[in-house]
Order: C-alpha cells, then sequence, then structure tokens
C-alpha cells in the first residue's frame, strides 16, 4: 500500500509536469521577468500570454520564452486592471490544453508553478491561508510571503485545477487572482476556457470585451503597485468612501517614492479622481499628465493625508 504521503508526492510530481508546458517568463528586464500563462490563440492560432497586470511594465513590444526555451516576440494585448490582469499576443501558434478551472476553500493545499527565467518550473506547495474582502470580491491569500513571489505563477490544486494566477496583496502577503477572472478576459479568444461546472458566473464576451482598456502611447507613471482594498468601517464615513488601493510596492526613486509615499499607505484619490473605479486610474494616467503635480490624498495608520507628487513617463 503506498504511503498517503507518497501519493501526494506523486500528485504534486505530476502537476508540475503537467503544468510546466503552460509556463512562460516574460522578460522585462536585465535579470527581471514574470511568468506568464501560455494559452491558445483563436482563430490565427497565435499564442496568448496572461500574466499580472501590475506586474508587467507597458512597453511597445515584449521577448517571451517558451516552455521549450525557443525566444518569441510578443506584443502588448488587452489589460484589466480591476481584475489585475494583462495580456500578450505572441507572434507564434500555440499548442497547448488548458486545465479546468476551479475553486478552492480554506486549508486546501494547492501548487504553485512559477517560471524561471528559462521557463523551466519551480514549484511551491503551500494552503490558502484566508480569504480577503477585495471590491472584485474574496480574493484567496496563500500562505507565502510575497517577496519571495513570482507574479503570475500558476496556482492549482491538488487535483490539477488551475485556481488562478499568483500576485502581490496587501501586507506582504501572496493573493490569487482568480481563474474564473482569467476566463473573462480571455472570452473573446476563441478555445479559451470557461469555469467548470461549480458555477462561477461568466459575462459574456460583448461584456468582457467592452471592458478592456489597451495601453497605446506613452503613459504617466507612479512608481507603486496597487492592490484594491476596503476601507474599515471605521473609517469609511470620515474619509467619504469604501474602498481604495493599498500600495503594495513602491519604485525606489520613483514619483510615489520621491512624494514620501510608503507601503501600505491606502490611495483614496489623485486630484480629485477615485482610484477605485475599475479603470479610473489607468484612465488619469494619460500622456498629456506626464510632467504635472498632482495632489494625492491617502490613508496612512489611519491618518487622512494629502501629499503631491510629480507623475512621470512610464519607463
Amino acid at each position: 500500500m503506498m504511503l498517503p504521503l507518497a501519493a501526494l508526492s506523486d500528485a504534486i510530481a505530476r502537476i508540475a509536469s503537467t503544468g510546466g508546458p503552460l509556463l512562460a517568463a516574460i522578460r522585462v528586464g536585465p535579470n527581471r521577468h514574470v511568468t506568464g500563462l501560455l494559452c491558445p490563440g483563436g482563430s490565427d492560432h497565435r499564442g496568448v500570454i496572461v500574466t499580472i497586470d501590475q506586474s508587467l511594465p507597458a512597453l511597445q513590444s515584449y521577448t517571451v520564452v517558451l516552455p521549450d526555451r525557443s525566444l518569441v516576440p510578443a506584443r502588448p494585448g488587452p489589460r484589466n486592471t480591476a481584475s489585475d490582469l494583462a495580456t500578450l499576443h505572441l507572434d507564434a501558434p500555440a499548442t497547448v490544453d488548458l486545465p479546468e478551472i476551479g475553486l478552492t476553500a480554506l486549508g486546501r493545499l494547492v501548487v504553485v508553478l512559477g517560471a524561471d527565467g528559462d521557463a523551466s518550473p519551480t514549484v511551491r506547495l503551500t494552503v490558502i491561508h484566508r480569504f480577503l474582502r477585495t471590491p472584485e470580491g474574496p480574493a484567496a491569500v496563500l500562505d507565502l510571503d510575497a517577496a519571495g513571489l513570482n507574479p503570475g505563477s500558476l496556482v492549482l490544486d491538488v487535483e490539477g485545477h488551475l485556481l488562478g494566477l499568483a500576485a502581490a496583496g496587501p501586507n506582504a502577503e501572496a493573493m490569487v487572482i482568480p481563474g474564473a477572472s482569467i476566463s473573462r478576459l480571455l472570452r473573446p479568444h476563441k478555445g479559451m476556457p470557461v469555469p467548470s461546472h461549480q458555477g462561477t458566473p461568466v459575462p459574456s464576451p460583448q461584456a468582457s470585451q467592452a471592458s478592456f482598456v489597451p495601453d497605446v502611447g506613452r503613459r504617466g507613471w507612479l512608481g507603486v503597485s496597487l492592490q484594491p482594498i476596503t476601507v474599515p468601517d471605521q473609517l469609511a464615513t470620515r474619509v467619504g468612501q469604501t474602498s481604495g488601493r493599498m500600495v503594495v510596492n513602491i519604485t525606489t526613486g520613483g514619483p510615489a517614492d520621491r512624494a514620501g509615499l510608503n507601503v501600505g499607505d491606502v490611495l483614496l484619490s489623485i486630484d480629485g479622481t477615485g482610484v477605485t473605479g475599475q479603470h479610473s486610474l489607468r484612465r488619469f494616467l494619460v500622456e498629456e499628465r506626464i510632467g504635472s503635480t498632482v495632489e494625492v490624498r491617502l490613508l496612512r495608520d489611519g491618518v487622512l493625508l494629502t501629499t503631491h507628487l510629480v507623475v512621470a513617463p512610464q519607463p
């Protein structure tokens, strides 16, 4: 009889083996990359990569390392800041079968598959630590430190179902962008997965297309990574809103860093424009904002503050 731990070990190895062909490494700078999920394309059969929006710099083109270690150019596709997902279109076909999309529960074991710089798989085993309330709905939080996380890593249950992609969340935690959000982003492409029979609702392709905000031209940049968060009830009345965006990472020397923002600050508005709408911040940071000084309203340790920063061009 096989010992339970041996059976679990075999299951993890099997998941790593079957998930490896879905991993891609997106090069975003010298010795820097993020993991992407390789998906089949539409009618032109060209592949699509899905990754984390906040971790993907806005570039005119990208180089992607595929699972066979070949280098393929890619161009930016639709991005959805509300779900924190971005797509790239490959200049090469992709013939892959995506796993069934599943849901999870508190305490369940999950496997986190990332890609190193050569798109070789890396594997971690962890659990669903808790669920975080966000404006987009409950988000699973992993028992991992976001500092050591490769954004875009695949999160799968021990049966091999795709639960979503890993991303940096508030309080230096790693959270899961749900697989249902990936489906909604990809449904305009033929052959994309839909959530399994567990009943997750999926909007129509027309609604999904309307939510896209493609990146075109130069954009403004704040030098922060943000995560939607609910403002505590005892503060919501005082600040006049129930949600904001928490700063989870700051680029050294960037606009937010120079303005004195800290990790853990909650952005409420910029120049009177709320940052909680699906695409409000992206629409605000148009090219015309570059070089302008804007007023930032934020919460820090429960105290309402106002500061100013100068919008820089997206590096």
